[in-house]
């Protein structure tokens, strides 16, 4: 951090650090935990012709009350029980500044989503720690509902289907934390992938906060589309700080042709979540690295060997794959791809390992 940062910034950027995307090029990218399949060709015609007869010139709604009705509609919610911004990252920026209060702190289960620490302390929290356990991947959710029902500023943000393990976290916990009183984000991006949610909960509580996406399920993730479910009072004053025609008319058009036609949804999940459970039998099988009880779009594997030169060796075979933090050592996140890209890394996996 340069002298003049650090005279006229907040002191916490210092400790930020950049968001880091790999620069790796290779045949086969199983990495981002993207879709491995494109919007069907005649939806994004319709898309972009939706886009063509839109008024270019002219500012949107600056909410995108449309969007927000069609989203309500999928979700069983009313149109003001959802937000819309710029992705789901950008709605968890808005959460953090409409939430930082003196003396809050922010708990996470590491390893997580590596963007919710950073950003927290960007805001000024202080962040508590509750690290997954590490046999088993299970959060410490009895020290976690203790501390909620000791502390009313200690809030949470909790990722389910978890980013990078791909776990869920259990619902009687969640549960607990409610009770307690504790402020809850919870971070859905991978929910279409587990087969069940946290939905249902919101109408027992309102300290519970809901982010979900387009990018992964509905394969929008280079238009950004994400959304934030919960009580009406808590998302209007969040809105407050989320930038006004975020989403643009490209995004809206997309996610509108994605959301009118569900079936193209239950195809891609249906499809990537038989082959999660290809790959995983089949690496279950394999020696050479533990296993997650993934329920997202990838798996998480703890190579015997040290990750760094399990990465290497795959991506000298034109795989790349993903580096994440775990619990102990530093682990592999694989993206559940085409059939035939998921092929090659079992085959690669096979050679790398053996």
């Amino acid at each position: 951090m340069s002298a003049l940062a650090r005279r006229l910034l907040r002191r916490e950027m210092e400790e930020v650090p950049a968001y880091a995307a790999s620069s790796a090029a290779a045949p086969i990218r199983l990495d981002r935990n993207e879709s491995p399949e494109e919007m069907p060709r005649e939806l994004k015609q319709r898309a972009l012709a939706s886009l063509a007869a839109a008024p270019w010139s002219r500012y949107p709604d600056p909410y995108a009350a449309d969007l927000k009705a069609a989203l309500a509609a999928r979700e069983g919610l009313a149109a003001d029980a959802v937000i819309v911004g710029n992705g789901s990252n950008a709605l968890f920026l808005s959460f953090f500044m409409a939430a930082a209060r003196p003396g809050r702190r922010i708990g996470l289960c590491p390893p997580t989503f590596g963007l919710y620490a950073p950003w927290a302390r960007a805001a000024g929290y202080a962040i508590e720690e509750f690290p997954l356990a590490e046999g088993n991947l299970e959060p410490p959710v009895g020290r976690m509902a203790l501390a909620a029902g000791q502390d009313a500023e200690l809030a949470f943000v909790l990722c389910s289907p978890n980013n990078p393990t791909g776990t869920l976290f259990p619902r009687g916990g969640l549960v607990d934390l409610l009770e307690a009183g504790a402020l809850v984000a919870l971070d859905e991006a991978y929910v279409e992938f587990a087969g069940e949610g946290a939905r249902d909960l919101l109408s027992r509580f309102d300290n519970l906060v809901i982010a979900r996406t387009l990018s992964k399920a509905a394969a929008l993730a280079g238009v950004r589309v994400g959304y934030m479910l919960g009580d009406p009072g808590l998302l209007s004053q969040i809105e407050k700080v989320v930038p006004p025609f975020s989403v643009n008319l490209l995004a809206r058009a997309a996610a509108m042709e994605a959301l009118a036609n569900p079936d193209a949804f239950r195809g891609r999940i249906a499809g990537i979540v038989a082959e999660r459970h290809r790959m995983a039998r089949t690496l279950a099988a394999t020696p050479g690295a533990r296993l997650s009880d993934s329920r997202a779009n990838f798996l998480y594997l703890r190579p015997e060997r040290p990750a760094a030169e399990v990465f290497a060796a795959l991506l000298a075979r034109g795989i790349l794959v993903r580096r994440v933090a775990g619990t102990g050592e530093a682990a592999l996140r694989v993206t559940v791809g085409r059939p035939a890209e998921n092929d090659r890394f079992l085959e690669a996996w096979k050679e790398v390992t053996a």
